[in-house]
């Protein structure tokens, strides 16, 4: 194969290939179906520091392994096109390696593993550079498990590398990994309870995820029953760090009609909307096509400032058109409920995306099934 007279995207299909194969050796591995690729105990062991390390490092590792796999003869510590004999790493990172784990639904960073200031401003990548990270040994973790992959010219062990890592991660991705209940025709005073009691738990992290992810659940049923939405579409959920001015969305679910947003809802969590809130997301959708608004919190609306909130968004339905509509989380969700045939579809759509989503954890799938034993 001759890399050079690739297209770009058949380089990026053919390193999607190759990520494809490590993580099939990777997960045999997992699997004890198959020993570990060869590689010193000791580099093993580094590697494996490095990936079991919740940082953008190991993620721009795999993308720097899988491209030395494809093209052995660049040196892939000249990670950008403006170094010698350099290479734009993140475009790969972003075109096949971002992808590739969210498809397996492994531990990611949100665009891509250059969005990290250390490694977009980061010279060649050779042993003696300095990177200022968090924790510090992930920098010398990072530029060790580079130079041990990029030194081996066959590229053979850049792919050991590369499997090693991904063992990691699947072996993370594992751990977290919770069958959860289902429920099945519950009537909505029961739903609501069963929210409440799931976005009330004490977590150490994720917890503003879950109205997020609860709206987008409803969304995703009113989409195929409700009239109002034929034709409409439902923007994919963004990641709980790109937050919605830089990720170019109004809000954190978001209804678009020919990638146009027309009605979106921004979630709160712990703390009752206030008129400030409102003020804010008035101005976030002052110039948009948007028709309908919602600002929902778990926290309900602050009773102090009800009235105020009430002329807010009459005057703003009179000058712009948008109806906004302020309310609590659940509440909103009941009221919609009353739209579906049953509950069991969005029951199991919140399931769903709480079993699989990249910013819950462990804690939130099992405190929902918790939440499901007790209501």
């Amino acid at each position: 194969m001759n890399w050079g007279k690739l297209s770009r995207p058949e380089q990026i299909e053919k390193m999607g290939d190759v990520l494809a194969r490590a993580y099939a050796d990777a997960e045999a591995i997992v699997n004890l179906e198959a020993v570990g690729p060869h590689l010193p105990d000791a580099t093993s062991e580094m590697v494996k520091e490095l990936a079991e390390t919740k940082h953008a490092f190991r993620g721009a590792l795999l993308t720097l392994m899988a491209y030395k796999c494809c093209d052995p003869s660049q040196d892939v510590r000249a990670h950008k096109a403006e170094h010698k004999g350099g290479f734009s790493a993140r475009t790969y990172d972003t075109s096949a390696t971002i992808p590739f784990l969210i498809e397996k639904t492994l531990p990611r960073s949100v665009e891509t593993h250059w969005l990290t200031q250390t490694l977009s401003f980061a010279g060649p990548l050779h042993e003696e550079t300095e990177l200022k990270t968090q924790p510090r040994k992930v920098g010398p973790l990072f530029l060790q498990a580079v130079h041990v992959g990029n030194s081996d010219p066959s590229g053979e062990t850049a792919y050991a590398v590369l499997v090693t890592a991904l063992q990691c991660l699947i072996e993370a991705r594992n751990r977290d990994r919770v069958v959860l209940t289902r429920p099945k025709n519950l009537p909505i005073s029961s739903v609501s309870k069963l929210l409440e009691r799931h976005f009330s738990r004490r977590y150490k992290t994720g917890g503003p995820r879950l109205p997020q992810v609860a709206i987008f659940a409803l969304y995703q049923c009113l989409m195929e029953s409700v009239n109002r939405y034929e034709g409409l579409s439902l923007e994919p959920l963004q990641r709980m760090k790109s937050a919605d001015r830089k990720a170019g969305t109004v809000g954190d679910v978001v209804v678009a009609q020919n990638e146009t947003p027309v009605e979106g809802v921004e979630t709160k969590h712990g703390q009752p909307v206030r008129s400030i809130n409102v003020h804010e997301a008035m101005e976030k959708v002052r110039s948009e096509r948007v028709s309908r608004y919602y600002v929902l919190s778990t926290g309900g609306v602050l009773a102090d400032d009800q009235e105020e909130i009430d002329s807010l968004v009459e005057a703003f339905r009179q000058q712009n058109g948008c109806e906004m509509i302020v309310n609590g989380v659940v509440e909103t969700i009941a009221y919609y409920l009353r739209l579906l045939p049953d509950t069991s579809s969005f029951l199991a759509n919140y399931a769903e995306i709480v079993e699989t989503d990249e910013d819950l954890g462990y804690e939130h799938r099992i405190g929902w099934n918790d939440a499901c034993r007790e209501v």
